[in-house]
């Protein structure tokens, strides 16, 4: 996201951009700079210094490297951009900020992470508890999302009582432009009232289902196809439903981690073998390590 902003950063978050901060008389009360990075360093850092440095701490995140510190800036950097310029924030932004709050507070670097990596290096001993109560917040959040939204929007659309919701979303310039507008209309209009009804199942299963192990899986599975699908599908929100898709992966348990590593070493193996050549077989030998408990 930030990456994508760099053409548009200083139209949008610059004192004199979409929002000019220094127009006598403007009286915008969605508008509160002070709480941004952006006002308090205006006179000696130019405002194209936060989007470099927000990529660099964005990448640094990613990788995990320093982890809680990178957690911090982005979200100041989020909290920044919003007060700057609340007009241009969507989902995403909302969904980063709530994500991003909870991450401080949880122990991101103790595993997958070149922290991590980092403390064996040094000898140092392996971190086998962390605090499971951040990561749990964050994930009765996310529910709390579908369980507020959809009884909302199906009281405040008829569409998606009678099915024809996302016929009007997906042909809508203001969602759009789609390339595939005819998608509605094919079947007589019942590929789109099975794609709404399936809509509301999946969001109404999900923050249900979600909680409970022989039904887990299935409901990420299902909840992030549809946020997929609707990347695809309606290009304006991309990055929301992207960044709901990154919120699911705080569902997964360390079984399921496990279970993810040993599929993705196993086909980088049988890449290497098979662009080798090899008859070696495709199985391998894991290196046991302590499991990280949560309490």
């Amino acid at each position: 996201m930030l990456i994508v902003s760099g053409p548009n950063w200083r139209r949008f978050f610059h004192a004199d951009g979409i929002i000019s901060l220094h127009s006598p008389g403007l009286e915008n009360t969605r508008v509160n700079d002070s709480l941004g990075l952006f006002y308090w360093t205006e006179n000696w850092l130019p405002v194209d210094f936060y989007w470099f440095l927000g990529v660099a701490v964005a990448f640094a995140f990613t990788i995990g490297l320093f982890t809680r510190i990178s957690t911090i800036c982005l979200w100041l950097l989020v909290r920044s951009m919003l007060a700057r310029n609340p007009y241009l924030a969507n989902g995403e932004e909302m969904v980063m900020q709530m994500c991003l709050m909870y991450l401080i507070l949880g122990n991101l670097g103790g595993a997958f992470s070149v922290d991590a990596w980092l403390r064996s290096r040094r000898g140092l001993p392996e971190i086998t508890e962390i605090s499971a109560w951040p990561i749990r917040m964050m994930q009765i959040n996310v529910a709390l999302v579908y369980l507020i939204s959809l009884p909302y929007k199906m009281l405040q659309d008829p569409g998606w009582v009678t099915g024809d919701a996302l016929h009007w979303t997906i042909a809508s310039d203001m969602w759009g432009p789609n390339q595939y507008p005819w998608l509605t209309l094919v079947w007589d209009g019942w590929l789109r009232k099975a794609l709404t009804f399936g809509t509301v199942f999946i969001e109404a299963f999900f923050p249900l289902a979600v909680w409970f192990r022989k039904t887990r899986l299935f409901a990420i599975i299902g909840i992030s196809s549809l946020h997929l699908g609707i990347a695809l599908l309606i290009p304006n929100v991309t990055y929301f439903t992207l960044a709901m898709v990154c919120c699911f992966a705080a569902f997964l348990t360390e079984k399921d981690f496990e279970m993810i590593s040993l599929v993705r070493l196993s086909n980088l193996r049988r890449f290497f073998n098979w662009s080798k050549g090899s008859a070696i077989g495709s199985t391998i030998p894991i290196k046991q390590k302590k499991k990280v408990q949560f309490f």
